[in-house]
């Protein structure tokens, strides 16, 4: 290997670092703000049993008490209001979730029933 081809390397290796550490940073970036929200609920659909939700940009997650997770598709993000879905072999569910101060709630509605989860209370 000539002195060019070895200085032509070390130029390309040069230039390649400055594009990863911006890469990097950016995606660090990205996973400080997308932040998890918790919310914690009466159960609209089997009351007396506290029900878990979790969301962020792009999921939003029921927890029943049993351990069952069901993951939606965010399709609108508003100042108080959240809309997602989810198609499943059943059909598709539809949520809403309601930030309103002093009425937090979540509506679901599925191919068999439609419920309200209310209460809700924000976790962190």
């Amino acid at each position: 290997m000539t002195k060019l081809e070895k200085l032509i390397n070390k130029e390309k290796r040069i230039k390649f670092k400055p594009l990863f550490l911006c890469a990097f940073l950016s995606y660090y970036v990205y996973a400080e703000n997308s932040t998890l929200i918790k919310l914690k609920c009466n159960s609209g659909a089997n009351p007396g049993q506290i029900k878990r939700w979790h969301f962020d940009e792009k999921d939003v997650i029921e927890i029943y008490p049993n351990g069952y997770k069901r993951v939606y598709d965010v399709q609108k993000i508003g100042k108080y209001e959240i809309y997602a879905h989810e198609d499943a072999a059943q059909g598709m569910y539809y949520v809403s979730i309601r930030l309103y101060e002093g009425e937090m709630k979540v509506e679901v509605i599925t191919p068999l029933a439609t419920y309200v989860d209310n209460s809700c209370k924000k976790l962190n």
